[in-house]
């Protein structure tokens, strides 16, 4: 077993616990809005905030884990790993916990619970992505035989990916400070396309820039 292998088996459980955090928001919406047309239950206005935030949460931790999976070879084992692995898999445990409320019922507008936690986690989502492309840079392995031959059949798409990068920092630092519904909805959108095209892209490409 590696270093690699023994660090993420060790978190693995709480990366996963984060995603069903987001994937157990969803469901008890739905169950909510089942029982409303029931009429054993007060319904809620969702939104798109709410439902676009755990999306770009979710999907930005499976980027984490293709990041993980880039620099398995040159990332050292050492307690600082440890340390850092923990604080970013904790972080994103936190935010997803805090994307839906406990009691769906409690809050019948859900824009209004986005507008008291959405910061909180935009911040953090723009901290964990600027760490992990400067670790990315750092510990990036030199490229195998195969990588160079794909990368040459695929053309020369460094560019793009750091172009991506940027952008999508910048777009969650914008969300930060900006108040309008719309624009929210429409950068949060963005913020996951730009994601998981990313995601895509470096994953073909053999690794993160």
């Amino acid at each position: 077993m590696t270093g690699f292998d023994f660090v993420f088996a060790l978190f693995s459980l709480v990366l996963g616990l984060a995603v069903a955090e987001v994937l157990g928001g969803f469901a008890n919406v739905m169950k909510l809005h089942a029982a409303a047309r029931a009429g054993k239950a007060r319904d809620v206005r969702v939104g798109w905030l709410v439902p676009l935030l755990g999306v770009l949460v979710t999907t930005n931790q499976l980027s984490f884990w293709i990041f993980a999976y880039g620099v398995r070879e040159t990332l050292p084992f050492s307690y600082i790993t440890l340390l850092g692995v923990l604080v970013v898999v904790g972080a994103y445990y936190l935010f997803s916990a805090l994307i839906f409320p406990d009691d769906p019922a409690d809050w019948p507008d859900f824009d209004l619970w986005y507008d008291q936690n959405n910061r909180f986690i935009l911040g953090g989502l723009f901290a964990i992505n600027l760490v992990m492309h400067i670790v990315s840079a750092r510990y990036r392995p030199p490229p195998t035989a195969a990588q160079l031959a794909q990368r040459a059949a695929m053309g020369d798409v460094v560019w793009l990916l750091v172009a991506g990068a940027f952008i999508e920092l910048l777009v969650l630092v914008v969300l930060v400070f900006v108040k309008g519904r719309r624009l929210n909805a429409a950068l949060l959108a963005t913020a996951t396309f730009l994601t998981v095209a990313m995601a895509g892209i470096a994953a073909a490409y053999g690794g993160f820039t």
